[in-house]
């Protein structure tokens, strides 16, 4: 449930990334979610977007492109901790 919670967040941190790399114009998403471009652009700088608004941006410019871009900042910013090599694995579990 926490990575839900988590992944939420994420995502409302790297709107303003992904609405970037979606191609779109500023102007063309904030007339389609209703917003005027000059509180889009603020939102989208700050990052305070509303769970609604969130989903409103989304649904303009969600393709699977941006899903994978979305996942990579996840993977990247996620503490992987301590990590081993295949041949070092196979040594520890007495594999030859």
């Amino acid at each position: 449930m926490l990575g839900i919670i988590e992944d939420f967040k994420e995502l409302r941190q790297h709107l303003g990334s992904l609405i970037d790399k979606s191609g779109y114009r500023n102007a063309y998403i904030a007339d389609k979610v209703g917003m005027p471009a000059s509180n889009f652009s603020q939102k989208k700088k700050r990052g305070n977007w509303s769970p609604e608004e969130m989903e409103r941006v989304l649904a303009v410019i969600d393709n699977p492109e941006l899903e994978d871009l979305f996942l990579l900042e996840i993977v990247k910013e996620r503490d992987r901790g301590d990590t081993i090599t295949y041949d070092q694995f196979r040594k520890e579990m007495g594999w030859s």
